[in-house]
């Protein structure tokens, strides 16, 4: 008489002594599973895979019998080998894994659908009120959007899952600090719109950039992106080894961007209908430049220029490269090499996404590596000129008005800033003192 096993984590009742946990099948594909449990997903890719199980005595005919069975599974494309994807490297061996598997501007992978029910779910559109809230608690906008929230909440949900929503006109201004920019204000329904259509696509985008692109991402921005750069050039040069800086700047970044490739971008993600027609109440699908001050033109300008992050890595074989937005550093051994990666993301740059450098330079990095606000070196940190100058300026124009409560503010917000370089003596001569106790505060002796 056969003892029976409980089937406990594979194997079948009828397997006799087969049966349990310790005798648990893990092996079998679909095509040859019978009553046991297979433990193989069906999103593996079945060809590399089986090339790891155990060995089959006919490649071929297997392959027919699978094709033959009805496999419906398709390659997840998880763990395959695609040329240069993994290769992200010109000056040495190590293999460095890339989050993007395609080159193209047109193929990115999975598209996402039926998005445009998240988006204007209740509880969604409640934490999108909720964010932009903050900070606007006694501006008109939010004090009458507040007034019926629940109300106004149902209304702009229903309207932008029925194609009825347009955006308001926004309030425009210019700002000279540090250079003239001309900043798009949305009234206070569409940045709520904004926020709940973010909330759902931005993970999305997300995904595609690369680890080296710092701006407007969680867990990234100046400091992470400063520390990086620091990082790697202490250890390119701990044998003494040369070491140069590539610095490009697109030519008004915002303002130049083309509608027609950026919506390639968006749609080799995004197929839901209602999102794409929410989107064009926002984005048109013709025209150049995107607005300063949307949220949704931080994302898409992010996802803009990483063609040009892909490009690097991917084609170049670049591995010391750094953007935040629109800002590019390439660490390299020699000048000329430098020159040869900066005449391949210009042509890249112009020919497909319609961009141009205002400037750029080839330096050794004894000279400092102008980054993110900071002149950095691999064993110090400097605040910029144009940024202590900026700061003198203001700190002077405030203590000679007498307006103490704004002196103290800019110097909270911009000592925050001041703290990531080697700053002390600087602070010093602003008449900024620092004590363990109380952080930043006025020195004795200064208004």
């Amino acid at each position: 008489m056969t003892l029976r096993r409980p089937s406990i984590f594979g194997g079948s009742w009828i397997n006799g002594s087969n049966a349990g946990s310790r005798y648990a099948n893990l092996d079998y594909w679909p095509e040859n599973s019978n009553d046991n449990i297979s433990a193989r997903g069906g999103s593996d890719d079945p060809i590399s895979a089986r090339r790891r199980s155990r060995p089959r005595r006919s490649s071929s005919t297997g392959a027919a019998k699978s094709a033959a069975s009805g496999w419906s599974a398709q390659p997840s494309g998880f763990g395959e080998h695609i040329a240069r994807s993994g290769t992200a490297g010109s000056s040495g061996d190590l293999a460095v894994e890339t989050r993007d598997r395609q080159s193209s501007t047109d193929i990115m992978g999975k598209k996402h659908r039926n998005l445009i029910g998240a988006i204007t779910a209740d509880a969604n559109m409640r934490e999108a009120f909720r964010l932009t809230s903050l900070g606007k608690r006694l501006t008109p906008g939010f004090l009458e959007f507040k007034e019926f929230s629940i109300i106004n909440l149902q209304d702009l949900a229903a309207a932008m899952l029925d194609g009825s929503y347009q955006p308001g006109t926004p309030h425009e201004f210019r700002i000279f600090d540090p250079k003239e920019r001309l900043i798009s204000a949305l009234p206070f329904r569409d940045r709520v719109a904004q926020h709940a259509l973010c909330a759902v696509i931005s993970p999305i985008f997300e995904a595609t950039l690369l680890p080296r692109a710092f701006a407007c991402r969680p867990g990234k921005g100046t400091h992470a992106a400063a520390l990086s750069v620091q990082a790697d050039m202490r250890r390119l040069t701990r044998g003494g080894d040369a070491l140069y800086a590539l610095k490009t700047d697109f030519s008004r970044y915002f303002a130049s961007i083309e509608h027609n490739t950026l919506w390639r971008l968006i749609e080799a993600k995004i197929s839901c209908r209602g999102t794409l027609r929410l989107l064009e109440t926002m984005l048109p699908r013709t025209g150049i430049g995107l607005p300063i001050g949307n949220l949704i033109s931080q994302i898409f300008a992010n996802i803009y220029a990483g063609v040009v992050d892909r490009h690097l890595q991917q084609d170049l074989g670049e591995r010391h490269w750094y953007r935040y937005m629109d800002d590019i550093v390439v660490l390299g051994g020699s000048m000329g090499h430098l020159r040869r990666v900066r005449s391949s993301i210009e042509d890249l740059s112009r020919d497909r996404l319609g961009l141009r450098f205002s400037k750029w330079s080839i330096q050794p990095i004894g000279r400092g590596v102008n980054f993110v606000g900071y002149r950095i070196w691999p064993d110090h940190k400097l605040l910029r000129r144009d940024s202590v100058v900026r700061a003198r300026r203001k700190i002077a124009a405030y203590r000679a008005a007498g307006e103490h409560e704004r002196l103290e503010r800019f110097i909270a917000a911009w000592t925050g800033h001041a703290n990531w370089a080697d700053s002390r003596n600087l602070m010093k001569s602003l008449g900024i003192c620092c004590t363990m106790e109380s952080g930043h505060q006025l020195c004795r002796g200064h208004p």
